[in-house]
């Protein structure tokens, strides 16, 4: 009997139940796929916090089977006629029963203005490979860790008057050019400069900022997640109201890579449920600072005690 299979967006009641869902499939993955101690990259998985900020504009789907949570899938759109699917897993259980490919076929259904499909998944996992193609998915590229695919769904309309494709436009100036509302995808922008510009409300997705210098720039209400931020470098910015949240280090073997913050006004701010092993706080201003509700200067004073009692039995 045929299971009955629809996509219905996520809402912070779901986010426990999701939660405990991608527990399973990582440790499911984690056994199918990964030896010698390695793990599959889902960031947060394990994190309530991290399933509600999917939710952000309403393109995180959990997957129904006849009433049960079988699984979740992530669509971010950043063009009229480009969406990617950012994440799509599966509980183990209701693997290999052919919901994958309704769900796919849903998806495509729910935005019908995409003509464009991107995704990447693992190289270890052949399984994903066969089944993205057998959906229709080509291989675009792949790396040591990734294969990259895509899907086009109809003809893109070229030959529109507003359309610009296959261009070489490399070292143009622009100048007082209107590019409101304007769609760029799989476009070469290395070494370019923008400045004097209005980028409010931009969309910016899978795009490479490696070596990038962004300064004097107003970044307020933005959001910036799910990237790669390894050696940056983020100074004389405010930071007020900021919300920093499951973000890591991405060590390996306890490299000794730290964030180093110098000269950082915090004032107000608050750290918690975060791991802190091996921080070091040196030459700060820690008027009124609390862990765990106890002022760290009465610690620091009662530390200073027991350390002149100690002496003094010596």
């Amino acid at each position: 009997m045929s299971q009955i299979i629809r996509l219905e967006k996520v809402t912070e009641d779901d986010v426990e139940e999701i939660r405990d869902l991608m527990v399973e499939v990582e440790e499911d993955e984690t056994a199918r796929w990964f030896d010698n101690g390695e793990r599959p990259y889902i960031p947060g998985f394990h994190s309530v916090d991290m399933q509600k900020y999917h939710m952000w504009d309403h393109k995180y789907f959990k997957i129904m089977a006849d009433g049960s949570l079988a699984g979740v899938i992530l669509v971010s759109s950043t063009g009229r006629e480009h969406a990617r699917i950012d994440r799509f897993y599966m509980h183990p259980q209701f693997q290999g029963k052919g919901i994958g490919y309704q769900v796919i076929d849903l998806i495509e259904k729910a935005f019908p203005e995409v003509k464009l499909w991107t995704l990447d998944t693992t190289q270890k996992s052949v399984r994903n490979h066969y089944f993205y193609e057998k959906c229709g998915y080509v291989l675009s590229g792949e790396d040591e860790e990734e294969r990259y695919y895509y899907k086009t769904i109809g003809e893109l309309p070229y030959h529109m008057d507003k359309y610009l494709t296959d261009q070489d436009l490399r070292d143009y100036n622009y100048r007082r050019c209107h590019l409101e509302n304007a769609d760029f995808h799989n476009v070469n922008l290395r070494n370019s400069a923008f400045s004097y510009g209005n980028m409010s409300s931009v969309t910016v997705q899978n795009i490479n900022f490696s070596h990038s210098r962004i300064t004097n720039t107003n970044l307020s209400h933005s959001t910036i997640g799910d990237s790669n931020m390894r050696n940056v470098e983020i100074c004389h910015v405010s930071l007020a109201g900021a919300h920093i949240h499951d973000v890591n280090l991405d060590l390996e073997d306890e490299e000794k890579v730290p964030v180093v913050m110098e000269r950082c006004d915090l004032r107000n701010s608050r750290i918690i449920d975060s791991n802190l092993k091996n921080v070091e706080i040196e030459g700060c201003d820690i008027t009124g600072m609390k862990i765990s509700g106890i002022l760290v200067s009465e610690l620091l004073k009662v530390y200073e005690q027991q350390k002149e009692q100690a002496d003094l039995r010596k």
